[in-house]
C-alpha cells in the first residue's frame, strides 16, 4: 500500500483521466503518490456510465476548495488549459505532486519540476531538465542534455534526441521525432508524425504531410 497520506485528485475528466486512474493506482501501490480520491471537471460527472468507482466526481475546478492532504494531477493536454486550471487551484493553496509511474526510467542526473507526469514506458535521460507541469505520455522519451519548458505536453511515442531544446507551452503530437540540437520556441505546436530536423520559431504550427489516398478497391 502507498506510504503517502491524503489523496490524489485528477483534474480533468476526459480519456487521459481514465488512463491516469490506473497509472496513479499503480504508482500509489509503489508508495510514490497518494491513492486516487476523485476527479474535478467543469463539465460535470463526465465519467458517469464508466466503471471507475475509485474516482468519484468531486465538483468543478471553479468551485472546489483544496482540502488538507489533497494533491492535484493535471489530466489536461492543452498547455493553455493546464496553466488556467493550475492558476485557479494554486491560488487556493493547491499542491501538485509529481506523478512518476514505476514503469518510467528517470536517471539520477535528470532534473524534474513540480507536477510533472511520466506515464509507463517513458524516459528522462542523462542531464535532462524538465520544467514544471510537463507531461510525458506513454512510451515517450528525452535524450541526454535536452530541455523541456514548463506546461509542455508530449503525446505518446515522442522521441526527443540529445541536445534538443523545447520551450514552454509546446504541444507535441504522437510519434514525433526531434533530431539532435534542434530548438522549438515557446507556444509552438508540432503535429503527429512529424520529423523535426530544423528549429521551429515560437508560436509556429508545423505538421507532417498527411496520408494520401492511392486507390480504392
Amino acid at each position: 500500500m502507498s506510504s503517502k497520506r491524503g489523496r490524489t485528485i485528477i483534474v480533468g475528466g476526459g480519456g487521459f483521466c481514465r488512463e491516469l486512474i490506473f497509472f496513479i493506482t499503480t504508482t500509489a501501490e509503489a508508495g510514490r503518490i497518494a491513492p486516487v480520491g476523485g476527479y474535478l471537471d467543469d463539465q460535470g460527472d463526465t465519467l458517469a456510465g464508466f466503471d471507475y468507482p475509485e474516482a468519484p466526481w468531486l465538483g468543478s475546478v471553479e468551485d472546489y476548495t483544496p482540502q488538507p492532504g489533497d494533491g492535484f494531477v493535471l489530466a489536461v493536454g492543452s498547455p493553455k488549459a493546464k496553466r488556467a486550471v493550475h492558476a485557479k487551484l494554486s491560488a487556493r493553496g493547491g499542491v501538485f505532486p509529481q506523478m512518476i509511474h514505476p514503469g518510467a526510467t528517470i536517471v539520477r542526473t535528470a532534473q524534474l519540476g513540480e507536477g510533472v507526469i511520466f506515464c509507463p514506458g517513458t524516459l528522462s535521460g542523462a542531464d535532462t531538465r524538465i520544467g514544471r507541469f510537463v507531461t510525458f505520455n506513454g512510451s515517450s522519451g528525452i535524450g541526454h542534455d535536452s530541455t523541456v519548458g514548463e506546461f509542455t505536453t508530449l503525446s505518446s511515442h515522442v522521441d526527443v534526441t540529445g541536445n534538443v531544446t523545447i520551450g514552454s507551452d509546446v504541444l507535441v503530437g504522437s510519434n514525433v521525432s526531434f533530431l539532435p540540437k534542434v530548438k522549438v520556441g515557446d507556444g509552438a505546436t508540432v503535429g503527429a508524425g512529424s520529423i523535426v530536423y530544423r528549429s521551429i520559431p515560437a508560436g509556429a504550427t508545423v505538421y507532417a504531410p498527411p496520408a494520401k489516398l492511392l486507390k480504392l478497391r
